[in-house]
């Protein structure tokens, strides 16, 4: 059976890695809208460090349930792994973005 306790521990460490991954992408993006471009990679580095982070738990996890064969599969495991898929999602939107906004700049000769 699952130990549910360390399950949920795990679950937690994800979610906050996951939030704060998205927080790190997000001041990312509200620096290149404010033209601060040297603030810009080291959030996006920090974002990815986080990211890394919650990726780590998440695999910890997965390599418990084939070597058990025990599902691990919680309410707030399911919302852990939808905080990564989110995290990810908004790196990949505010690169994107990120890219237009150099564009831009470039083209105004900034």
């Amino acid at each position: 059976m699952a130990d549910v306790t360390k399950l949920s521990e795990c679950a937690m460490q994800i979610v906050t890695y996951a939030g704060c991954a998205k927080s790190s992408y997000m001041q990312a993006l509200q620096e290149a809208k404010k033209g601060n471009w040297d603030q810009v990679e080291p959030r996006i580095k920090e974002g990815e460090q986080f990211y890394r982070q919650a990726h780590e738990q998440h695999g910890e996890i997965l390599l418990k349930e084939v070597n058990t064969l025990e599902p691990q599969i919680t309410l707030l495991m399911s919302h852990a792994e939808d905080q990564i898929m989110s995290a990810e999602l908004v790196r990949v939107l505010v690169e994107e973005l990120i890219e237009i906004y150099t564009n831009q700049k470039n083209q105004k000769g900034e």
